[in-house]
């Protein structure tokens, strides 16, 4: 996708101040930064969202934009889906039912008991994170596989960006902070300044969020310039999907009444995502 959109290629063997020239190429161009503010837009809907009923159910229900994705494409471009198509179409618009039967439990992190368990998970996924990137950084390796590998950094980075955002939203809560005044916004950027408990993790979840979405945008945007868009967004969206609800289930120990509804919705997601995702693919390949 970059390369075709007239973006420059990124080059991270190259020094600072190249990288940082062709990223700010990235910025210039208005397609790119178009989406980048609409991605923006959608965030403050997406953290009232997590801190309301949590990223188990909140991450795998963003899959329904691949529903608007479709639909937009059918009725503006006048493209044509197949049967299958049509039917993961179907399916994902239903799986959100599946997800509510299930019944999940009031969302409530406890920031002192969580710490063990969420930076052991921290830990893990970062050290794949940096293991793929710097397996990516190879020269003599095919061209395919270091795509890949850098594909799989950003997406594991910016899986992580939405686990902080579901931190985020818990100790806003917790450190009585309102995100609608600008002395709250400077509790949020300069928490650690405040030497309290509440608002060291305000000031941990927002960096951290801001930094994963960022550099995991970067690296898998690398990604595009080196694959097929298919491979980027099958494990985009693949690793968007199980990392948040591995993480909601065993860190902020979300837990549903009804296990079956809430495993026969993520089924549902995961087959449509599969076969919209090439759909996509197709369409970015098109364009």
């Amino acid at each position: 996708m970059g390369i075709q959109q007239g973006l420059p290629e990124l080059n991270f063997g190259a020094d600072l101040s190249n990288l940082i020239k062709t990223l700010i190429e990235f910025i210039k161009n208005k397609t790119w930064i178009s989406g980048i503010l609409l991605g923006l837009l959608g965030w403050f809907p997406y953290i009232i969202a997590v801190s309301m009923i949590g990223i188990v159910l909140v991450q795998p229900l963003t899959s329904l934009g691949l529903v608007i994705y479709v639909i937009c494409a059918i009725k503006i471009l006048n493209e044509k889906i197949n049967i299958i198509e049509l039917i993961a179409v179907i399916l994902l618009t239903f799986a959100p039912i599946f997800l509510a039967l299930a019944k999940i439990s009031e969302i409530y992190i406890n920031l002192v008991k969580f710490q063990i368990s969420f930076f052991l998970f921290l830990s893990i996924m970062l050290i794949i994170s940096i293991t793929c990137f710097i397996l990516s950084r190879k020269k003599k390796q095919d061209n395919f596989l270091n795509g890949i590998l850098i594909t799989f950094s950003g997406a594991i980075l910016y899986s992580l960006g939405t686990i902080f955002t579901n931190i985020l939203t818990q100790a806003i809560i917790d450190a009585e902070i309102n995100i609608i005044s600008w002395f709250g916004w400077t509790e949020i950027l300069f928490g650690i300044f405040f030497f309290d408990f509440y608002h060291f993790w305000v000031f941990f979840g927002f960096w951290g969020m801001i930094s994963c979405y960022i550099i995991g945008l970067i690296f898998y945007q690398s990604g595009f310039q080196k694959v097929k868009s298919l491979y980027v967004y099958l494990i985009i969206n693949s690793v968007a999907l199980i990392a948040p609800i591995i993480a909601g289930l065993f860190i902020f120990n979300q837990i549903f009444s009804n296990y079956i509804f809430f495993v026969i919705g993520i089924i549902l997601i995961i087959f449509s995502t599969i076969f919209l995702t090439k759909f996509q693919a197709e369409m970015e390949d098109v364009e």
